[in-house]
């Protein structure tokens, strides 16, 4: 009963850990890219899947996610939610797997490590094929294992039931394995590479099983035969790019991917960044290092067990973790079946070393093998478990060392006898490690680690664009997330993929800016496809700057082709003040509130956008002029704005201008971090020449 009650927490932990915050992170753009092909019929899908010509993934994910959100929507949370089910159902099939192979307080230290990684938490909180990826994968080894336990390869001959039971469940345990082999590389080409381990572990540790060796095959053949329409289809597309070096670089990318299964997007301190890696390694070296005495069988006989037997005198977790291991006649019966697994700590290095052996082959023909982390994610349950067994082991060491030393008493017992001294030894390995894996939880739902803020951006322009705004996305392609959450105002184009100095912008772009007032440029991924940033130069020679923004993964920069104008806009508040040199500030528009501190757009300080309107009445200023704004408070000033090149008086001088004429001129007033909260007065000035325009107020 306690067993199963574990069993139920750990994976209501799971749930629960990959529910919270689902939202906090805006989709980027590969979920919007998800939903996009989601959208889609379903023989459209299928056409894009299976020749991999606009969408280089399987289509199992996108035809599951179809189906999620024809019953439960297109809703930011419904989209992940699937993930979230998914991921979750990961951490009981790694524990029934673990607990085949070793044992039940492995199988439980295990549950708890998928449960708590960051890693997996956030691929289960991601609308893509990864959590389903890594889960049918581990579900296909486990499959495997099944039916290399299973009655007919474990029963001699003679003692066989002449009846079809066994074979039934022979046939059942392989076509599970065919099944969730199938699904793992519909959903991810890389979770195939967990079969080259279990064959070659095969052959290893059961050389002269030739009928277990020939069902392997008959296996892989019908798994290969189901995804040679995608191979073909690889293979074609993975020699369009160059190809890379295997043996450059391998320690580094060995070190990508360990910092990334274990620290992952926390924004951690120098130290602790090698601290978790490094601990994570250690035990999972010890569980490699050292191998636990054999213990005997109920009948008395000295087998491996499988290092299925709990320490001695472990009266803490009687009933719990130690009856798990095998307290039980029944849970004896379970030893003995993970004792027909032959070198079990062989099959799970072999599984985690596989997909990056294969992978830094690959670089032999196509240099984007090792183009993303999540690639790999399937190597992570399979770490995890050999760290499980590593601080297991330790335990194990460390109560064996009390016990001879200090007999019953123990060392923390003498201290106080309260304290039931073996259990604590036991745990305090598998305690450390929880802690190092909790340490990196937390930031994964901070700033730092958002990939790509389009939501956050789509409020922006909500706030700050008006009908007759125009919005530029580039490059194109990435229009996907932002359709996602756009509602209005202002109207959308996407006019280029990849940008060069032969391409002409002038015709496209003249037409986008047509009579819009303000152009917002939003800009994401466009390193490769426009690298020397022409787009961004053709608006910025041309009108000046309105404000820029830095949301993650983003650049958000507003122009206006409208700044010269003969009326002051509606949304203007008229002003009257006439400066000594001949400038007349005629309105202005402001932020109502702002932050003074933001992390988000323009780290670490808030932003005051702040608009004025100048015009010259009398006779054209001959010197050029440039005002200022400051925010001002009993204090003093606490925010001052931002002397910019491409501002309007930049590329407009005051001296250049026309009697009556109005001219926009934006500013940002960048705030003190530290500006507390309150009313605050905007105050624009000229030289020695200082006026109120109104006020402010800083949250």
């Amino acid at each position: 009963m306690l067993a199963r009650t574990l069993i139920l927490l750990i994976i209501l932990l799971a749930f629960g850990l990959r529910l919270y915050n689902l939202t906090y992170h805006s989709l980027w753009f590969d979920e919007a890219v998800s939903v996009y092909w989601a959208k889609q019929d379903v023989s459209r899908i299928i056409e894009v899947g299976f020749t991999l010509d606009e969408d280089r993934l399987p289509p199992l994910y996108y035809l599951t996610l179809k189906s999620w959100t024809f019953l439960f929507g297109w809703h930011e949370f419904t989209v992940r939610l699937l993930s979230v089910f998914i991921g979750t159902l990961l951490v009981p099939v790694v524990m029934r797997l673990t607990r085949t192979l070793f044992n039940q307080p492995v199988a439980l230290i295990s549950g708890l490590l998928i449960a708590l990684n960051p890693f997996l938490i956030w691929y289960s909180q991601e609308a893509r094929m990864y959590a389903p990826a890594v889960l049918f994968g581990t579900w296909a080894v486990l499959s495997w294992l099944n039916m290399v336990n299973s009655h007919i390869f474990r029963t001699p001959i003679s003692q066989r039931n002449r009846g079809s039971r066994s074979r039934r469940t022979l046939i059942l345990h392989s076509s599970f394995f065919i099944f969730f082999s199938i699904l793992a590389l519909y959903s991810h080409l890389y979770a195939g590479f967990l079969l080259p381990a279990l064959g070659l572990w095969l052959l290893i540790s059961y050389p002269r099983h030739l009928k277990l060796i020939a069902l392997f095959s008959l296996a892989g053949f019908i798994i290969t035969l189901a995804y040679s329409p995608i191979l073909l289809a690889i293979w074609r597309f993975s020699a369009e790019a160059t190809p890379g070096n295997p043996l450059s670089g391998l320690l580094e990318r060995a070190w990508w991917l360990f910092h990334a299964f274990t620290v992952w997007q926390a924004p951690l301190s120098s130290r602790l960044n090698m601290l978790i890696p490094a601990g994570v390694a250690l035990f999972a070296l010890m569980s490699l290092a050292w191998q636990t005495p054999p213990q005997f069988s109920a009948r008395g006989k000295a087998v491996k067990l499988a290092e299925s037997l709990p320490p001695p005198n472990l009266p803490l977790l009687e009933g719990g973790v130690a009856s798990l291991a095998g307290r039980t006649e029944g849970d004896r019966d379970s030893a003995r079946e993970a004792a027909t697994i032959k070198n079990p700590r062989l099959l799970i290095t072999m599984l985690l070393a596989m997909p990056f052996l294969i992978a830094n082959l690959l670089l032999t023909r196509n240099y984007l093998a090792f183009f993303g982390e999540r690639y790999f994610i399937v190597m992570v349950p399979w770490l995890l478990i050999l760290t499980a067994l590593g601080a297991d082991t330790l335990g194990r060491r460390l109560n064996r060392i009390m016990t001879n030393r200090f007999g019953m008493q123990g060392l923390l017992c003498r201290l106080n006898p309260a304290w039931a001294s073996h259990d604590i030894i036991y745990l305090t390995p598998i305690i450390s490690l929880l802690s190092l894996t909790m340490l990196a939880l937390p930031g994964q739902w901070s700033v730092p680690a958002n990939k790509e803020a389009w939501r956050q951006s789509v409020e922006y322009l909500a706030d700050h664009s008006a009908p007759n705004h125009g919005i530029l996305i580039h490059p194109d392609w990435v229009r996907y997330p932002f359709q996602f959450y756009f509602e209005g105002p202002g109207q959308t184009y996407a006019a280029f993929s990849d940008v060069d100095t032969t391409t002409n912008l002038d015709g496209p772009l003249e037409g986008v800016v047509s009579d819009h007032p303000v152009i917002w440029l939003i800009q994401s991924h466009h390193d490769g496809p426009d690298p020397n940033r022409l787009v961004e130069q053709w608006f910025a020679v041309r009108y000046p700057l309105v404000t820029e923004l830095y949301p993650p993964g983003i650049t958000l920069k507003g122009y206006a082709p409208g700044y010269q104008m003969s009326d002051l806009p509606s949304e203007a508040n008229p002003l009257d003040i006439q400066f000594d040199d001949g400038l007349h500030l005629v309105g202005y528009h402001a932020d109502e509130t702002t932050r003074a501190i933001d992390e988000l757009f323009h780290p670490p300080s808030g932003w005051l956008h702040v608009t004025l309107y100048w015009s010259v009445t009398d006779e054209p200023i001959p010197t050029d002029e440039t005002p200022f704004v400051h925010l001002v408070g009993p204090e003093g000033v606490w925010g001052v704005s931002l002397d910019r090149a491409t501002d309007a008086l930049k590329l407009y001088p005051t001296s250049h201008w026309q009697i009556d004429q109005i001219i926009r001129h934006d500013l940002d007033v960048n705030l003190n971090p530290a500006t507390p909260a309150g009313q605050y007065q905007l105050v624009v000035g000229l030289g020695e020449e200082l006026y109120s325009i109104g006020e402010t107020t800083v949250r």
